[in-house]
């Protein structure tokens, strides 16, 4: 097995590295030392998603007990405390691994709080919701708060703009998804503009790309439309692998290769008819040899 403890050691007697960091080093090639951030932040999460999935049963059962007002104040004061955490661990300097899945946890009750509301008065307060979410996110220099705000945001075109279900106009849902994903586009530059160090840069990326092919697959939904939406896709898939292998992030020629077979599938279908079933399997092996090369290609190019 490949190490590179001799010249880690050899490092280390030159005094090119320190005792400490060169030990440290050491005991992970040894395999002695084990990272488990992996696991931790998968079972954390798994946490807060069973605390959010008690709170919809409670507030199911519970809401003729309690009233409205009551479960709505309940709530809120629950996310009151979960950023109450945050801040006081954030003035003592002491952020962690756990505190950022409070702060989640803080943020997933505001916004079922505010859907509560909505939902029982008839209220919207979903574009406040977007802007509280954003200024804690940058407060607290948090990913996983920005992706709420995100998510939030991309409800706010897919729900509080249309007033027909989503499957009866193909055409205005589409322009919705693409005119989210240009907003979210624009704020990541802008983010990029006046926030130098800004660790938020792949979380608009990500949810700016898949808004793009959401956007796409919609039109797919239209007979009119279907073939305009397909090519969109491609064309989305070629700009998202093309950006993939120059920033080395393989999740984005992932991207790539699922959505991109999907629309080709479509377009084989809808143009071939019958004889597009041929195309479906053929599409899926090349489709996972591509991804396996391309796999195979950016660990080759990070090492």
């Amino acid at each position: 097995m490949f190490s590179l403890e001799p010249e880690l050691s050899r490092l280390r007697d030159e005094g090119v590295l320190a005792a400490e960091p060169a030990a440290a080093l050491i005991a992970r090639e040894r395999r002695e030392v084990v990272s488990l951030y992996a696991e931790l932040r998968f079972l954390i999460w798994g946490g807060v998603m069973i605390i959010m999935t008690g709170v919809g049963i409670i507030v199911a059962k519970n809401i003729d007990k309690l009233g409205p007002i009551t479960i709505a104040a309940v709530i809120a004061l629950a996310a009151a405390a979960c950023y109450a955490f945050a801040f006081i661990r954030k003035r003592a300097a002491r952020a962690s691994l756990v505190v950022d899945y409070i702060l989640l946890l803080g943020a997933l009750l505001a916004s079922t709080d505010v859907g509560y509301i909505e939902h029982q008065f008839d209220q919207r307060y979903l574009l406040p919701l977007i802007v509280f979410h954003a200024a804690t996110a940058y407060y607290f220099e948090s990913r996983l708060v920005l992706s709420v705000a995100l998510g939030a945001l991309a409800t706010y075109f897919g729900i509080e703009r249309r007033h027909t279900f989503i499957w009866d106009e193909h055409s205005d849902n589409s322009i919705r998804a693409f005119l989210c994903s240009s907003i979210v586009f624009a704020w990541r530059f802008i983010d990029q503009r006046f926030h130098p160090k800004s660790n938020f840069t792949r979380v608009f990326d990500h949810f700016g790309t898949n808004l793009a092919f959401w956007g796409a697959f919609l039109l797919m939904t239209d007979n009119d439309m279907r073939v305009l939406g397909c090519l969109l896709a491609i064309a989305i898939a070629i700009a998202s692998a093309t950006f993939g292998v120059r920033k080395r992030e393989e999740t984005f020629v992932i991207y790539a290769w699922i959505y991109g077979v999907i629309a080709l599938n479509v377009l084989a279908f809808d143009r071939m008819h019958e004889f597009g079933c041929w195309f479906l399997p053929l599409s899926m092996v090349a489709a996972i040899i591509g991804l396996f090369f391309t796999h195979a290609s950016l660990r080759r190019t990070a090492t």
